[in-house]
């Protein structure tokens, strides 16, 4: 073989082997997580289907509640207010806890229902709101503070008069579980201070 040949056979060797390193290159681009272990991963997404001592908290406030709502619309302003019931129950048995509320909103009968539940993948508690007046969904998730009395929940709300979207807001279950509780929601664009505007306070039916 001349020189000439052997230096054409070689270069086109070379070609195809970067072409073949290049496609490879490629293929083990990063896309999203994939599983590692098959077995393995079977194994985590069955152990995220047991409920534990996050879910069991989820029964305190199970029941029937008498329901007092309080709108704050300005800072230093007394707040209006409107009664309701509400109801916890369970949607999934030890999993997913339902309450479903009723009471007069800005001078309309309203509906809603709120589902609370416990994600161990991601380990932390999970809420999704929505009511009979709005066409939105309010997502949030957090944990409980260091003294186990109050879940501490944040998400976004659409203030359309506003109007914002996806705003910055706390929900506090403050007392969870005691037979006097109240949902806080504070509107964290108002500041560092009195941000709370609305206040849901439940007496469970004895």
């Amino acid at each position: 073989m001349n020189t000439a040949l052997t230096i054409a056979v070689l270069s086109l060797a070379t070609l195809s082997a970067g072409a073949l390193w290049a496609q490879e290159a490629k293929s083990k681009r990063f896309t999203h997580p994939t599983p590692k272990d098959a077995d393995g991963g079977m194994a985590r997404w069955m152990a995220t289907m047991q409920p534990g001592p996050a879910h069991a908290r989820l029964s305190e406030i199970l029941g029937k509640y008498d329901m007092t709502m309080r709108m704050w619309m300005a800072p230093g302003m007394p707040p209006s207010e409107e009664k309701g019931t509400a109801e916890f129950v369970w949607f999934a048995e030890g999993k997913w806890l339902q309450e479903t509320w009723s009471m007069s909103m800005m001078g309309h009968p309203t509906k809603g229902v709120t589902v609370l539940g416990y994600d161990n993948f991601k380990e932390r508690y999970v809420s999704t709101r929505f009511d009979s007046l709005q066409t939105c969904i309010n997502g949030a998730f957090g944990h409980f503070d260091k003294s186990g009395d109050n879940l501490i929940l944040w998400g976004t709300i659409d203030e359309p008069m506003t109007p914002e979207q996806d705003k910055q807001v706390k929900y506090v279950y403050r007392g969870f579980g005691q037979d006097k509780f109240v949902l806080e929601v504070h509107d964290m664009m108002i500041g560092e201070t009195n941000t709370k505007v609305l206040e849901f306070e439940y007496s469970r039916r004895k």
